[in-house]
């Protein structure tokens, strides 16, 4: 039996993806992540999330605030919130957030919100820098990761959420922006 050479190369990439199939089921995942935040009381801020999927292949796990090894947050959340059709477990002592699903997985090119939680993190806490010690030690706070399916059944990817300002927060800013506007055209007319 003579076998060519693509025939070689072909049984060969088969050998790899069968030995490690988690090469191939990784290869297409990619997300994105932001968040909006609200003071519910005195101390207290409610968290929500957003999970993009811009990979070619589902998402079945986010793990927000953690890498392999580490969790980041200072304080654990008082409450956790999931979309439908997904579970959440405070993991790491209280220093991350993990939701999992098994039958909703979030489809490439798609969008999930419902990801919540309450804490007395503030935000200027969640928008900094992991201070260590340890695994993670200058990693954002808000550093994820996300799984295919399974937690840990791949080698994930992992992903920095950002804030996203409220609509309140971006009228402020538009409103800002034009008072300054006026008051510049202002001092030109009188300068002139």
């Amino acid at each position: 039996m003579s076998f060519t050479s693509p025939t070689v190369s072909k049984l060969a990439l088969l050998a790899v993806l069968a030995f490690f199939p988690s090469i191939a089921l990784s290869a297409g995942i990619s997300a994105t992540a932001s968040y909006t935040y609200d003071q519910v009381s005195p101390g207290v801020y409610d968290y929500s999330l957003t999970l993009n999927n811009t990979g070619t292949t589902t998402i079945g796990t986010f793990w927000f605030s953690w890498i392999p090894g580490a969790g980041f947050l200072s304080v654990a959340p008082s409450s956790v919130n999931s979309p439908a059709g997904w579970t959440d477990t405070i993991t790491n002592s209280g220093k991350a957030v993990r939701w999992v699903t098994v039958s909703d997985l979030l489809a490439p090119g798609s969008s999930l919100s419902g990801f919540e939680f309450e804490s007395t993190e503030t935000p200027d806490q969640l928008m900094g820098i992991f201070p260590g010690p340890g695994t993670g030690t200058g990693d954002p706070v808000s550093t994820s990761y996300v799984y295919i399916a399974a937690p840990l059944g791949d080698p994930g990817f992992q992903l920095d959420a950002t804030p996203t300002p409220e609509p309140s927060s971006w009228l402020l800013l538009l409103s800002g922006l034009g008072l300054a506007a006026i008051s510049f055209r202002s001092r030109l007319l009188r300068e002139a």
